[in-house]
This record gives structure tokens, sequence and C-alpha cells, in this order.
């Protein structure tokens, strides 16, 4: 086997720097002139100098590496060897070739270090270390950094320092000597060699072999240092040991009182600081549980002697009752300087006693809401800023808010049907004034404040403003905006509220109730809220002395985020030409403030094809977010429409909804049927035809044909929409003029088509009413008879059927003429024949194309024959009849006469008055008598007053005929104006 400086055999991934060099001293173990690059190995050369280079920082760091002369009888030589830094190739510019077996690292000045280099020989694609050494490039000794010395609790001196960054090893030392003339000559080193230890303090107590040195205010101290580029001159120290005296954590510290605002504690100073010659200074501190965790009082112990070994104090002024506090003590000495010398704290935790709460709920003029729940009843809700917790004052399950009512100013016993920590709900309360006073309570009693809210009567309450919309923008800001009240009835101001929640409206809020004023003139108003919470907003109007109550926003809209598409919508109502369309705005649909909706409609192809067929069209309805329908009107009946619904703001217009389908309904056809035509005319009937209307707007149900205030109905043929256009009208009057005109009726039926006069051939004539007979004497009779109602033609002629009957024959003759009566001569009725009985009929007769038309006989009219004894029985039976009435009426008229006569006599009859009563009325009758009484100190009576005055019914009784018939000659009032009533006896007196 040949030898090799390297194991070319060895993983070239695996190698590892020792495994090489030691195979590579096996594999030259037979060669004796091998060179070594340290004990017990061999390389195939040596660094030099070999070992660790040591050099101060600004030298030079220079390196040769040399191969054997076996490796380089090999074939090897410099130019395959490199230098590594660690693990990193030296560049080629800080290497150079000496000779064939000899390559130089240089580094004119290198970095401060402690590091490694190699040298290793190029193999092929391996490389084989060749040696290796430990280079340190550091500085000569420095100062130490950061020199402390502490002494804990006055019982030990501990002092510390950093020596500086170094690669060279350095020993430092400390001593220390003592204050006074020769205290210099006696240096005390510390008690153990901390360079070698590693440690880099000195520490001094009582049982250090160099003992800690108590009394002394004040140390000397000097340090030194030195490395193998020289040594460091000393470092001189002056230390007040009293100033850096740090005192344990003060013992035994405990209350011996607690109020709910004070606690008095008590501590002691641990030993041997009782001692501890400037004495010591104290600082207390406490925290409350609702104080923030960094946020501390300071207690004022002034008071206190530095000196004393025990010390108590009474901490007053503690602000929140039945709460937790945690105290603590610190002491240092009075010569330390800064916070850091203070001792560890001495805590303790007490609580304070409760008391009654702190304060009442806070309240607004218009922090309440009403809701209507009948005609004479409504719910209300009261709300208040519930206190923080921390002035409950006790136990939060102790503590609640109580609310007394009082009506109209009287007091009532109503409590609250709900009770929060925000807010109380009275339900069914009347329309009356409430006003209601709120406190706070727990165990030891209610607050000494208390707020109030008043609720106006129903009929004094303000209008609400109106349209209150709140928009979420970033940074916790707020967009409120709303109109005023419709009644704006001294509107002074207006309350904002919001209320922190975890959710937003229709839930009631049960969070802490903020609020602000603003002026009546503001509509719009931005609020920045405390941190990101979910925050529910209200609004109240307000006069001086009344509010209208709140109004809540009813959801939060996003100002920035992307107009989405309406998802509730549906179809309200549907007519012939309307469709209403309903929807309901999502608070996720209200993007800015809302000022209308946009509805797009078009009519559908089919309902299997849902394009439009024309161009959509919109329409715009001007409204708010609490806009809930809108109209599109002018529809075509019977059609498919397709509808979509967008919101719009004062900045955009939202995505369409989702498309809704919906038919109108039926109506009226738009005209009348067309081409109206009327053929086969007959005396009886006539064929009608027509076209269909376009546009049907709806389902044919049947054609309406009316003539002359007849209809007739053509239904539409079962299973199908349509209907024949075409109807036989029979029965038909003849030689009528005809006004014929069709409508199409679907759920209605459409205008009339324009009437077409047509009139029926010529036919019977209707049965004419019986005829009037009349003899004009014992040998002729007239016969006169009126047109039939129903001609049916032009009544060309009338025939007379004249039937005579007696006992023996029956004889029928017929006469034709063309007026309206006619003489008909008959057998004399005086020629002592036998008695005859006449019978007369009457028919008339239409001609028409060669045929005649004959209608129905009329009723016989009959007669007898006419006798001249007969008419003169008839005149003398009329004769007497008149004769009888006048005498009749000549009897009435008489009588008559002699009634109104009686009755005149009767109104003159004189009233018969008893013997001594005249005086009395002639006395009454004197205007001086009512003068003289003076009755009750009544006063004089005027003649004018006098003659209003009507004597007594007495009086009036004891008037005289003669005394009335003068006085109605002469002076109708002075003795009444009637007559009187009657009596028992007859006599009567009264007024008219």
């Amino acid at each position: 086997m040949e030898n090799s400086p390297c194991n070319l055999r060895s993983n070239r991934k695996r190698w590892l720097v020792m495994v090489c060099l030691v195979g590579l001293g096996a594999v030259s173990a037979e060669i004796d002139n091998k060179v070594r690059c340290g004990p017990g190995i061999y390389t195939p050369g040596v660094t030099i100098p070999s070992g660790d280079i040591i050099l101060e920082y600004g030298s030079p760091l220079e390196i040769f590496c040399v191969l054997s002369p076996d490796v380089v009888s090999q074939g090897f030589n410099s130019s395959q060897l490199v230098f590594y830094h660690t693990s990193y190739r030296i560049l080629p510019e800080f290497v150079t070739l000496v000779n064939e077996s000899t390559a130089r690292l240089y580094v004119e000045k290198p970095v401060p270090m402690e590091d490694m280099f190699y040298c290793k020989l190029i193999n092929g694609t391996e490389e084989c270390p060749v040696c290796l050494n430990s280079v340190a490039v550091g500085f000569k000794p420095q100062e130490v950094l950061n020199f402390s010395c502490i002494s804990h609790n006055w019982d030990n001196l501990n002092c510390t320092w950093t020596p500086p960054l170094n690669y060279v090893k350095t020993k430092y030392t400390l001593v220390y000597y003592l204050p006074g003339r020769n205290g210099w000559k006696m240096r005390y080193p510390c008690p153990d060699d901390t360079d070698v230890k590693g440690k880099n303090y000195c520490f001094w107590d009582q049982s250090t072999i160099i003992p800690y040195r108590q009394p002394y205010e004040y140390y000397h101290f000097l340090m030194t240092g030195e490395n193998k580029f020289g040594s460091l001159p000393p470092m001189r120290m002056r230390f007040h040991h009293y100033a850096y005296v740090l005192p344990s954590k003060a013992a035994n510290l405990t209350y011996l009182e607690v109020t709910s605002s004070s606690v008095l504690i008590q501590w002691s100073v641990v030993f041997p600081m009782q001692n501890f010659p400037p004495g010591i200074l104290q600082k207390v501190e406490y925290q409350s549980q609702w104080d923030s965790g960094n946020k501390w009082h300071a207690v004022d112990v002034s008071s206190l002697n530095k000196k004393s070994a025990t010390h108590q104090l009474n901490v007053t002024g503690l602000q929140y009752a039945n709460s937790l506090y945690e105290l603590r003590v610190f002491m240092r000495s009075p010569m330390a300087l800064g916070d850091h010398m203070w001792s560890e704290p001495a805590t303790l935790t007490i609580k304070t006693k409760p008391t009654v709460p702190g304060a009442a709920p806070e309240t607004d003029i218009g922090s309440f809401e009403v809701t209507t729940v009948g005609p004479t009843s409504r719910d209300v809700y009261v709300y208040w800023r519930r206190i923080p917790e921390y002035l409950y004052n006790g136990d939060f399950g102790d503590f609640y808010y109580k609310i007394t009512v009082n009506e109209d100013g009287v007091p009532r016993n109503l409590q609250a049907n709900e009770t929060t920590f925000a807010y109380a709900r009275f339900t069914g309360l009347s329309l009356n004034s409430y006003r209601f006073k709120i406190v706070s309570a727990n165990k030891e009693g209610i607050s000494k404040d208390y707020s109030e809210v008043y609720l106006p009567s129903q009929s004094k309450s303000l209008a609400e403003p109106l349209s209150f919309t709140k928009i979420a923008f970033d940074n916790d800001i707020y967009e409120l905006s709303w109109k005023p009240p419709v009644t704006n009835r001294a509107i002074s101001s207006y309350t904002i509220f919001w209320c922190d929640n975890n959710k937003d409206r229709p839930y009631q809020c049960t969070g802490t109730l903020n609020w602000t004023r603003v002026s009546s003139d503001v509509t719009i108003k931005n609020i920045t809220v405390p941190d990101d919470k979910i925050y529910q907003f209200a609004i109240s109007a307000n006069t001086k002395t009344e509010s209208s109550g709140m109004v809540w926003a009813s959801c939060t809209v996003i100002h920035n985020k992307i107009l989405g598409k309406m998802k509730s919508i549906w179809i309200n109502r549907i007519g012939s030409t309307f469709i209403e369309v309903g929807w309901k705005l999502e608070c996720s649909d209200r993007i800015g403030v809302v000022t209308g909706f946009l509805i797009s409609y078009c009519p559908i192809v089919s309902p299997h094809n849902p394009e439009c067929k024309v161009e959509a069209k919109n329409t715009t309805i001007k409204g708010e977010g609490t806009t809930m329908r809108g109209n599109v009107t002018n529809l075509t009946p019977y059609t498919i429409y397709m509808v979509m619904v967008a919101v719009m703001t004062k900045t955009s217009i939202g995505q369409w909804s989702d498309r809704l389908y919906n038919t109108t309904l039926e109506a009226a056809p738009d005209v009348a049927p067309l081409d109206v035509k009327v053929s086969n005319i007959s005396n009886t009937s006539m064929l009608v035809q027509w076209t269909a209307p376009h546009s049907m707007n709806g389902v044919l149900r049947y054609y309406k044909v009316d003539y002359n205030g007849r209809s007739r109905k053509v239904e539409a043929m079962e299973g199908s929409h349509q209907a024949p256009t075409q109807v036989q009208l029979d029965n038909l009057d003849s030689f009528v003029l005809y006004n014929v005109s069709v409508s199409a009726c679907t759920v209605a039926c459409s205008v009339k088509s324009h009437p077409l006069q047509v009139r029926t051939a010529i036919g019977k004539p209707g049965k004419m009413e019986r005829p009037g007979v009349n003899f004009v004497n014992s040998s002729q009779v007239e016969v006169t008879w009126q047109p039939p109602r129903y001609v049916a033609g032009l009544l060309d002629s009338y025939q007379v059927k004249i039937e005579v009957m007696d006992d023996k024959h029956n004889n029928t003759d017929i006469l034709s003429c063309t007026g309206n009566q006619t003489q008909i001569p008959i057998e004399d009725c005086n020629s002592g024949g036998p008695h005859h009985k006449y019978s007369f009929s009457v028919r008339a007769v239409n001609y028409a194309n060669d045929t005649a038309y004959y209608g129905p006989w009329s009723d016989a009219g009959e007669g007898n024959c006419y006798s001249a004894g007969t008419g003169d029985l008839w005149f003398i039976i009329w004769a007497v009849i008149c004769l009888i009435c006048i005498s009749c009426v000549f009897i009435v008229a008489f009588l008559g006469k002699r009634l109104w006569e009686r009755y005149e006599q009767m109104r003159t009859v004189e009233v018969k008055l008893p013997p001594g009563l005249a005086p009395v009325i002639e006395k009454a009758s004197d205007p001086d008598y009512y003068s003289q009484l003076n009755l009750y100190g009544w006063g004089t009576i005027q003649p004018e007053e006098m003659k209003s005055i009507s004597p007594p019914d007495q009086e009036l009784l004891l008037q005289k005929k003669g005394v009335e018939r003068e006085t109605k000659d002469h002076d109708h009032t002075s003795v009444g104006e009637g007559e009187g009533d009657g009596d028992s006896s007859g006599c009567s007196s009264g007024h008219e």
C-alpha cells in the first residue's frame, strides 16, 4: 500500500479533524522522519509558531505552514496549502508561498478575538489538516466597569464589578483601607482569590477571615490589574459606606384598627438596623383593588421617628369602603440616594368596612323611553348612569337601585316589573305624568343624594326626533344624524346617549350610559367612544322642563363597507297595473345615510325564459332607512314581471337584490272587439261577427253582445282561452232598429264596440188592444182602435172581424180598412126583430215581398143594439142625481154661517165677579198704588216699571166685565193680555 498524507479511502463527507489527524499519524507511524504538529500527533506538516499565539491589539498575525519532506517527495507542494479562520477559508491575498514546502499567512492588524486558525492540504477533493493554532488578540489591563458595593441590612459588604472585554487573560485585585492618618498602611484584601474562582466580587461579613467593619462610614478601595502585556495603575475609590446600606424589609407589619376610610398599622425595624447611626427613613404606600397596577398612593410619614425600633401609623383618607387595600412599607438609609436603595417592601392586605353607597345614579332630562301599548296605557323604561362598583360601599350582592314614583304629584306604591343596574321597566302605566326618584342602596342604607326623571303626561309629551341614524367610522368614531320632530315645540336642546353593551339593538343595554347635550340647531354630531366595544346610541329632544324620551338607533351602518345587495325583499300587493314591493333593510345593507331605493322592473319573455322583453325601467322611491315599501305603476295587466331593488345612499347605489317574478292581475281588455259585422238579417234573427282584440289582459271568459237593452254571452270553449267570434241572435222583434255592440270579458268587460245600427225585416204585427164600440144609432156602430205597440212593419192595413150573435145564429164578417176607426151598418134595433149581440175584433196587417203578415186578433169589443126608451130613462136618472148634489151644497153653507155667528157671541160673554172686589181692581190699576206700599224697602216703583207688572191671578178674577170692556177699548195692557182660566163656578180667565 502506497503512503499518502491523507486517508483517501475515508468517507469524504464525514471526516473529522481529529480523526484525520489520527489517521495521518497512523499512516506515518512507519516513517521516522515525520514532523509533529502536537504531542503524539503526526501530520503532513507543522505551523510556525506552534501552539497558542497571543497578540496585543495592533500587532500583525503571521503563521507559516510547512510541509514535511516526505509529503513534498510524494508530489505535494505549498500551492496546495490553504488557511482557515474557524470554518471560513481565508482569502488568497492574505497567503503567500515562501518556497515549495512553505506557505505564509499574514494579517497586518487582526481584530480582537480568541479563535482557531487551521492549515490544510488539498488532496484532490479532500482537505487534510496540517496543523492548527489558537490565536488571542487582546489589550493591556483596563479599568473595570460598574464597580459598586452594597451592605445588606448593615450585616455584610459585597462589592462587585465588571471586567472590560479582553481576550487576553487579566487578573484584578481589590484591597481596601480605612480612614485615618495611617490607615492606608493597613490594606485588607478580598477574603478569597476571586480571579481564580472566576468571580468578580468581594464579600465581607463577620464570619470571613477579614471581617466586615460596620462602624466605619467610609472605605477606601484600590483596584489593580495585570496580564501578559502589562499592569493597570491602581484605581482609587472613596466609598460612602452608610449611603449604601440596604435595610431588610420591615418585620411584624399588621393592622390594629380598620374603618370604612382608614386603617391603623404597626411594624418593626429588623436587627441590627435599630442601632444604625443615621437612623432609618420610612415610606408607606397603599393601593386599592380599584387602582391600576402601577398606581400607589403615598402616606405622610413625617410624624415617624427615624430612630424608633417600632412604628405606628394611621392611614386615613381611604376612598373606597368595603374594598381591599394593599399596604407596603419601605425603609432606607437617610444618606442613600436614589429609589433603588429602598428595602424590599413589607406588605399587608386589609379590607375597609362597608357604608352607604357613595353616590346616586346620574340621569338626564331625557333618560327614559316610552312604548305605547294601548289607548290608555304605556310601558316606560327609566335609564340612568350606573355608579361605579367601587362606590357600592358594600358587597356586590347587597347592592341595588331603589325607585319611588309620584303620579301627578301623588306618591304611588309602584314597583318596577324589571330592575337592572342600568334601567327599570314599568308596564301598564297610565297616561298621566310621573316623577321617578332613584337612589343607590345596600345593607347599610341608601345614598345621601338622589336623581329624578320626569315623564310628562301623554297630552303634553314632546314629539321624538326622526330618522336617527348612526354610522361607524374608523378609530371608534360614530357619526350620528337625525331630523327635528314634526312639531317643534320650543326645542331647546338634544341629548345624545351612548351605552356600551355586548350586543346592538334590539337588546336592552345593561352597560354604562353616557350622554352629551347639543343645541337645537344641530342635526349631525360625531362622537368618539373610548375603546373598541359595541355601543348603542339614542337621542331625545328637550325643552327646558320636559323631554320626548329616548329614541334608539336600530343598528350600526358601516361607512366604508362595500354596498351589498338587499337580502329581504318580497311582493306586498299585486294589482292589474301595479306591483307593491316590500323590503327590510338589514344593518349589513346600510352603508352611509340612506336616501332612497331604486326598483328595476321589466316584463319577461315567458316563465321558461326570464329575460326581459324590453329594456328594464327604474322607479326611484324617495325615503330613508325606515322606508319599507315602494310601488311600481303603469304595468300591463296579466303580465309576468321581473323586479329587483337596490338601496341608494348619498354617494352610491348598492347591488341589485335577487330577482322576484310575479304576474299582474287580470283586467278588462284594453280595446273592444274589432270589425263588428251583421249579416243574415231576417224579421226575427241576425248573425253578428267580430274579431278578437289584440290585447286581452287576461283569460277570455266570454264575449258579450248588447242589442237594445238585451245581451247575449258567448262563452269561451271549455279547456280553452278562446271563444267563438260570431253569434246568431234569435227571437228578435221585426222591423226594429237594433244598436248592436260587442265587448270582450275577462274578470271585467272591455268597453263596447261602436254601436252598429241594424233594422230587422218586416214581420207580424203585435196584438192590438180591445177596440172601442159605440152605437151611433139603432142602425150604425162606430168601432175605434189604437195601433199595436209592436208594429213589426209599416201597418199597411187593419182588419175588423164582426160577429153577430142571437139566440139562433152566429154570423162572422171581416172588413179591411186603413184608418183607426170605421162605422159599420147593422140591422135596425127598433125593427122589432130578435135581440142581437155584437162583438168586434181588430188586427194589423203588414205587406213585404208580396207576402202578407197578419197580426193576432185583439180581444173582442162587445155591445148591444141601441134603443130610444132606454135613453130617456138614463136622462131622468142623471137629472135626479144632479139635483141632490146641489141641495147638499146649500145645506152645508147655511150650517157653517150659523156656527160662525155663535162663535162671535161667545167671545163677548162678561165674567161676573162677587161684590166688593171691584175697588181692588181699581186700586191695582192706579199707578200710585204700588208706590204707596213700599214693600220691604223695595223703593218706589216708577210708572214705567209699574206698567210692566201684571196683576195677580186673584185680581184678574175680580175684574168686572165693564172694566174689562172699557180697558179693551182704551188701553189693552192695563188689565192683562188675555182672558183668565175658568174655575168651578163656570167663569174662566187666561192669557192669549
